[in-house]
């Protein structure tokens, strides 16, 4: 069971209409109260966080862009650190939820997901570094669009989807037909169950919003990029590279191609991988709040801080 502390739907608080100031105000004292006067929490001072070039860590940042066209602008709907140590195998992906509301340089308090639509991708990784100790080496951004051709250009992934999900993917999908002219039943999964996902089926998945709760969702996203992976995992380097090299310039990246090579080499090296997911806040830390129809999530941000390095950097 999640901790969430909403409001009953039927009390009178949850009728009531916040201003924008009310809104900004009880947040922010939530805020205090979960981390206490300081801007940010720090970790002990004997802390020291692993350098990638020292250890073989390399700390990718993943982000999908809210954003039904071609640009990648917009609110970072999905914001996923890959962290891959190239000494041990082990692959750590941590997710971090779009609605957590967190202390955002020059810009004041909002959700997470709003920084990178302030900044793009430096004020983002600022933000996640003062917030949650998160220090990244790359990062690479793409919008719903790109992803669905990325795939479509790695062969497709194998998903498991039950039937509720299959109804929501079915309904996004349809909707997609529209936008591009195709017929209305182009792709529409026939029946639940494991099956490959072309880059349409996958990104109408990745987007399920309303089946359950965007905690669930954040799994889904996980499960789409350890898909992502294993389909990975089936090239060749050579077939992985044509790739890389005909897609790094066209996301939004500071990746060199010669690194993500690199990478890609290193990651492929290994006939089994260590994987492990983390979502952030997770449960216990943080406390949760409806007001005027908007979901907020108020980290707890020492906790936050030490899962991460724990998870990340733990023996």
């Amino acid at each position: 069971m999640l901790a969430l502390l909403l409001f009953p739907l039927g009390t009178a608080r949850a009728e009531e209409r916040m201003t924008d100031e009310q809104i900004t105000q009880l947040l922010w004292e939530m805020y205090q109260t979960e981390n206490g006067n300081t801007e940010y929490m720090v970790l002990p001072e004997d802390y020291e966080e692993p350098a990638a070039g020292k250890t073989g860590i390399f700390n990718l940042l993943l982000l999908g862009i809210d954003n039904p066209g071609s640009d990648i602008k917009g609110r970072s709907d999905t914001m996923l650190l890959a962290s891959f140590n190239a000494r041990t195998g082990q692959l750590r992906l941590v997710s971090f939820m779009r609605d957590t509301y967190v202390a955002i340089p020059k810009h004041g308090h909002n959700k997470l997901n709003a920084a990178y639509s302030y900044g793009g991708a430096d004020l983002l990784k600022e933000t996640l570094e003062q917030a949650f100790g998160v220090r990244t080496d790359g990062y690479v951004a793409v919008n719903y669009e790109m992803m669905a051709e990325l795939v479509d250009a790695i062969g497709g992934i194998e998903m498991d989807v039950s039937a509720d999900e299959m109804k929501k993917l079915n309904g996004i999908l349809e909707y997609y037909n529209y936008l591009r002219d195709a017929p209305r039943t182009e792709g529409l999964l026939e029946q639940p169950g494991p099956q490959r996902l072309n880059g349409l089926q996958t990104m109408s998945y990745a987007r399920i919003r309303k089946l359950d709760s965007d905690f669930v969702r954040v799994q889904r996203q996980q499960r789409v990029l350890l898909a992502i992976y294993n389909q990975i995992c089936t090239l060749d380097m050579l077939t992985l590279t044509r790739v890389i090299s005909t897609y790094i310039g066209r996301v939004n990246t500071d990746v060199t191609l010669a690194r993500a090579a690199a990478l890609a080499a290193s990651v492929l090296s290994y006939d089994s991988m260590d994987i492990q997911t983390l979502r952030v806040p997770a449960n216990g830390a943080f406390s949760s709040r409806m007001m005027n129809d908007t979901y907020y999530i108020v980290p707890k941000l020492e906790k936050c801080r030490q899962d991460v390095a724990d998870f990340l950097y733990g023996e």
